[in-house]
């Protein structure tokens, strides 16, 4: 029991909510994915590309200051 209530303490979650149309709902339901570990996962790839688009921006002034 102890174990449980030191498991829930130590997540650190957010929940995120999104619309979508009710058609749209129905048809995720016909298939065979879960769809919370597949969203997470399309979100983490986004956030890891958006970083590194941010990084190469950063390096491309500094490139810039350089060459003037």
């Amino acid at each position: 029991m102890a174990n449980i209530s030191l498991m829930k303490s130590e997540r650190k979650d957010a929940i995120v909510c999104i619309r979508i149309p009710r058609s749209l709902k129905t048809e995720m339901n016909k298939l065979d994915i879960n769809w919370s570990e597949y969203l997470r996962g399309v979100i983490e790839s986004k956030v890891r590309m958006e970083k590194i688009k941010k990084t190469w921006k950063e390096i491309e002034k500094i490139r810039e200051s350089l060459t003037l």
